[in-house]
């Protein structure tokens, strides 16, 4: 990938092998550390004529698909296709304390820069990965992430068809399709080039980094990855709404009501991710602007907070049985993105 100053001048683009015998007893944080930048690197398959791309720590806080990719490399698997690993964010991720910074404080996030105008280097970073992938021309992308709150393993797509179907059930057994536009690079997918994120589970989670490995194995080995049916019976949800903070709303995470802050949320609020709540379950503590602090749109659409939420003698309660999903317990992950997505059960 190309490497830019601050001018957005293209310096140098950075192709690099897989790590050797000796990176590998290095370990990887040494091995990521000697890395120039963002890096693409090449796994031949057993048929070169067809590509399929693997992409991570785009968020520099999401480390699980560099770990699954760090252990491929030790024992590298018979891929079907010839493999291609990009491995985005590295400044982000080695800011210290490692793995924190979803993004450096003077970028915006990469993941909100494909398919958009912008003259800093992460939107010439996000051009760049578009442009290779399209000379690539694969059969299949994922993108792969970790929630910032304890969360089961689920896909997303901008299509439920069969074949982004069958790329997500090779990972997990939850799909989540959204008509979200927000700049991610999963917005690049279409019909002929399908690209499938895959939130392995929570950056804390044991069980995030076993299912990007396990996954990754069965996306490198498989010989018909769009031809094939899904593999299990995925749990679709759709057109889920995304629930924000208003600009300038203040949040903490705390088991009480606090003065002076307009949400509060519990501090295990994550522990609700992908489970059925039903209507009147209390999910946090409001301030003086009430429901005012909260926006609720649906594939960039404005909806009424009332439609989901109740203020109710100074609690947040939902106003429907709901399932919420990407539940962060970061303040500023909360303020700089999202405070959850929600989808209400059609069953009522």
């Amino acid at each position: 990938m190309k490497i830019y100053n601050w001018e957005g001048e293209a310096l140098k683009m950075h192709d690099v092998f897989l790590p050797d015998e000796q990176q590998r007893s290095a370990g990887m944080m040494a091995w990521l550390r000697s890395l120039p930048g963002p890096v693409w690197m090449t796994m031949k398959g057993k048929d070169d004529s067809r590509h399929r791309i693997v992409v991570t720590l785009l968020h520099g806080n999401e480390p699980s698909g560099l770990r699954a990719i760090w252990e491929l490399f030790s024992c590298p698997p018979a891929c079907a296709v010839t493999t291609h690993f990009c491995i985005a964010n590295v400044d982000a991720a080695l800011e210290q304390p490692e793995f924190s910074f979803r993004h450096l404080d003077d970028k915006p996030d990469l993941n909100r820069c494909f398919g958009r105008p912008g003259n800093c280097l992460s939107y010439h970073l996000a051009r760049d990965i578009e442009e290779r992938i399209q000379a690539l021309t694969p059969e299949a992308v994922v993108d792969l992430h970790n929630t910032s709150g304890s969360s089961p393993s689920f896909a997303v797509s901008l299509s439920d068809d069969s074949e982004h179907k069958a790329i997500a059930s090779l990972f997990t057994e939850r799909f989540l399709h959204t008509s979200v536009h927000l700049g991610a690079l999963m917005e690049l997918s279409s019909p002929e080039l399908p690209i499938v994120t895959i939130e392995c589970g929570g950056v804390n989670d044991n069980t995030s980094d076993i299912t990007a490995l396990d996954g990754l194995q069965r996306f490198l080995t498989k010989v018909n990855i769009r031809r094939a049916r899904p593999k299990v019976n995925l749990d679709v949800l759709h057109n889920p709404v995304r629930v924000k903070l208003v600009p300038g709303s203040t949040i903490c995470y705390h088991s009480r009501q606090v003065g002076g802050v307009d949400l509060i949320m519990a501090k295990d609020v994550d522990k609700h991710n992908f489970g059925l709540l039903k209507a009147g379950t209390q999910i946090g503590w409001l301030g003086e602007a009430k429901l005012n602090c909260l926006s609720v749109t649906n594939g960039g659409q404005q909806c009424s907070v009332s439609d989901y939420f109740k203020c109710q003698k100074g609690k947040l309660v939902l106003k429907k049985d709901s399932q919420l999903f990407m539940i962060t317990t970061n303040p500023k992950i909360a303020i700089e993105d999202c405070l959850f997505y929600l989808v209400p059960d059609k069953s009522e």
